[in-house]
């Protein structure tokens, strides 16, 4: 391969072509190319994008981060368990607040009070039952509290929440 710093034209233009699959449609494209569209770069990249134009990226609005903000749930069966967020293992309570704080981030709430009585309604019990009931300035205070919830603790909550169900079928199926 060739030299990652590449800034003459002819050699930008080389190394281009190196990229492409063997006998791509790509690769057709680029050997057919008249030379006036490798002369310089500008024009080899007029000509390229003129062939593939650049795809607009259809961003989210501000109510479809929202959305998905109040439709983004912790599941009750994961709550206690472990997961990996960037390659790292982490509680799922706290992979679920980074995620709820970057879709605030995208809303455009996170410096604000908005939406979170909502989506702390649909927290699972057991998370809820361990969060201080305060008022959360922002988004950032409330992801934070979820955070600093002790793992082992919500794990403990959460077998002894099984241990009651179970129980509770078992006296419903005696009665029957």
């Amino acid at each position: 391969m060739r030299q990652q710093a590449i800034t003459v034209s002819s050699d930008k233009l080389d190394a281009f072509g190196d990229y492409l699959g063997m006998n791509s449609q790509a690769e057709r494209w680029f050997k057919a190319l008249s030379s006036a569209d490798k002369i310089t770069w500008a024009a080899f990249v007029a000509a390229f994008e003129k062939r593939w134009p650049p795809i607009v990226i259809a961003e989210k609005t501000k109510a479809e981060y929202e959305k998905e903000l109040l439709d983004y749930m912790l599941p009750e069966r994961e709550v206690g368990k472990k997961t990996t967020l960037y390659d790292r293992e982490c509680w799922t309570h706290v992979a679920w607040a980074v995620k709820a704080l970057q879709l605030a981030t995208d809303a455009g709430i996170s410096q604000s009070t908005s939406m979170i009585w909502q989506v702390r309604s649909n927290l699972p019990d057991v998370v809820k039952d361990l969060l201080k009931d305060e008022e959360y300035n922002t988004w950032a205070d409330f992801t934070k509290a979820v955070t600093e919830l002790k793992g082992s603790r919500l794990e403990e909550k959460q077998a002894q929440n099984l241990k009651q169900l179970q129980e509770l079928k078992a006296l419903r199926a005696d009665l029957a």
